[in-house]
């Protein structure tokens, strides 16, 4: 009994082991993105406690930038203490030269891998905030034309991302959601200007030239 007992524990073992495995295996998470109004900043972090933290002083939670997994190239982040911003790479030899030139290493922030890929552009006018990462074709040809320079993939996500409207409370205490404008200027009021192609409030009688940007 005890001998048949005991082989019973150790097959439930065994069990329960390999479905944690196979949850590891497939384990995905979510990136979060934050906005700093201020210095134009976008920041990204798997770490709920550091999106709170970030939210509380002052950063806009803008939902989520895409879904990363456990598995696949490690991207690095960087921190400019001169500047103030972040920057994200998969290059060691990028982040090494970053290094030598003051900025700081702060570990291995998720994984690339997957099948979407979030393209990297570069502001040379901004002195923070200068590298922009996104999903969005849309965007990423939107930004070039006003400026921005495109400077390939920067790594990959097994999902997408899920921007989130900006609610505000009416004095009757109801919800008013803005994810429906009028028209551009009240977009623009809203603060969630320009509006690309998939995200909440767009829409095409905002998109005038029909290039999946609304309000640009």
């Amino acid at each position: 009994m005890k001998k048949a007992l005991s082989s019973f524990v150790f097959l439930t073992l065994i069990m329960l082991l390999g479905i944690e495995k196979a949850k590891a295996d497939n384990e995905v998470f979510e990136m979060y993105r934050l906005y700093n109004p201020n210095s134009g900043e976008h920041f990204y972090t798997a770490n709920w406690n550091e999106k709170e933290m970030l939210s509380r002083v002052g950063w806009r939670y803008e939902g989520r930038g895409w879904i990363a997994s456990l598995k696949g190239q490690d991207v690095y982040r960087m921190y400019n203490p001169n500047a103030g911003d972040h920057h994200y790479t998969l290059n060691a030899n990028e982040r090494d030269f970053l290094i030598k030139s003051g900025w700081r290493y702060e570990g291995v922030a998720w994984k690339s891998s997957g099948q979407y890929p979030l393209y990297r552009l570069y502001n040379p006018n901004a002195r923070a905030g200068s590298h922009h990462y996104t999903l969005s074709e849309a965007e990423k040809v939107h930004l070039t034309h006003v400026g921005w320079r495109y400077e390939g993939i920067s790594w990959y996500a097994v999902g997408l991302g899920a921007p989130i409207s900006h609610r505000s409370s009416s004095n009757s205490g109801n919800i008013v959601n803005p994810e429906i404008y009028p028209n551009c200027e009240a977009a623009r009021r809203a603060g969630v200007t320009p509006i690309y192609r998939g995200q909440p409030g767009y829409s095409s009688k905002l998109d005038r030239d029909g290039d999946g940007v609304a309000c640009e």
